[in-house]
């Protein structure tokens, strides 16, 4: 009977160690990384389209300071759960719920199953990271920590580091993301299409997207024509071009976009099968956060259809 006490002692101590592990160290070194690309890439691409609408309905139209305010909030979460024992469960069950709430959104709100930006521009699946998410949530929700009763506990120490931790860990991601900022006057700092189906019917001069376009090749208010908004590397653009682009017979234009602020990068660019397209491109210095390929469909001017992430497979703007 004692033998048996005791071993259901240790495995007590060894589930407790590592329900420790798991939110003391696991956890907030996953939060961690996934803040640190974001940080140290600045650009508002990494946030999922439902945080930038939410961020509009509130009035905060400046992208770059989302996304630093939103890395901040995550790293002020792991604060506690470094140097909190008291609240650092509470916080990894809110951090992991609210990611798991926004993957949500994503994917079954808007479609979105190709990247979360979770790890900033380059991501796993919002379903793989809501798979890894539920499993680290799960795993805290039942694995009680030991309890801890160790230097960091006593006296006001905790709360001391976790403001220095904040502190220093917001001056980084406010300094590394609006550095990453543009000033040009003539553009803005980042833009997405927040609701196209809104272009069906309005004169594409009047839309800010065209007015940014470089120089237009020829007059595009002439007649039936597609514009076409898409990335050098974009394998849906690629594929969408050798479907329908080929030997097309409407009057076509790629308006290729810059993947940076700083510009364009050739590295893995597809080769354009659309000779007979003109091109131009998106203004430099813009953090474009477009869906591609964005499809526009056009008539002496008017615009007929507009859709982002034109699906090749089954097009829903190419009306001939």
């Amino acid at each position: 009977m004692t033998e048996s006490k005791a071993l259901a002692s240790k495995q007590v101590i060894l589930v407790g160690w590592i329900g420790t592990l798991l939110i003391r160290v696991v956890v907030p070194a996953w939060i961690i990384f996934g803040a640190l690309q974001k940080a140290l890439g600045g650009t508002p691409k990494s946030l999922p389209r439902s945080i930038l609408d939410a961020g509009s309905t509130f009035g905060i139209n400046d992208h770059f300071l989302l996304l630093a305010s939103l890395v901040s909030i995550e790293f002020f979460f792991v604060a506690f759960m470094l140097f909190s024992p008291k609240f650092a469960k509470l916080s990894g069950i809110v951090m992991l719920g609210t990611f798991l709430l926004v993957l949500s959104v994503e994917m079954f709100g808007y479609g979105n199953f190709e990247s979360c930006g979770c790890f900033g521009e380059k991501s796993l699946s919002p379903m793989a990271m809501f798979a890894i998410d539920f499993s680290l949530l799960l795993g805290i929700l039942l694995i009680k920590p030991r309890p801890s009763n160790g230097a960091l506990s006593k006296g006001n120490r905790s709360l001391l580091l976790v403001i220095a931790f904040t502190v220093i860990a917001g001056f980084f991601t406010f300094n590394s993301v609006l550095n990453q900022k543009t000033t040009d006057v003539m553009l803005p700092a980042s833009w997405y299409p927040k609701d196209i189906s809104t272009w069906v019917g309005k004169d594409i001069h009047s839309i800010d997207l065209f007015s940014w376009v470089k120089e237009w090749p020829h007059d595009i208010s002439n007649g039936k024509q597609y514009v076409i908004f898409y990335s050098l590397t974009c394998d849906h653009c690629e594929a969408l071009l050798w479907e329908y682009f080929e030997f097309q017979t409407i009057p076509t234009t790629l308006v290729a976009i810059p993947q940076s602020t700083d510009g364009f990068n050739y590295d893995g660019a597809f080769e354009n099968p659309c000779m007979d397209c003109d091109t131009t491109e998106l203004l430099i210095g813009t953090d474009w956060i477009i869906g591609t390929p964005l499809l526009v469909a056009i008539d002496n001017g008017i615009v007929k259809c507009a859709t982002e992430n034109e699906n090749y497979e089954a097009p829903a703007c190419l009306v001939h």
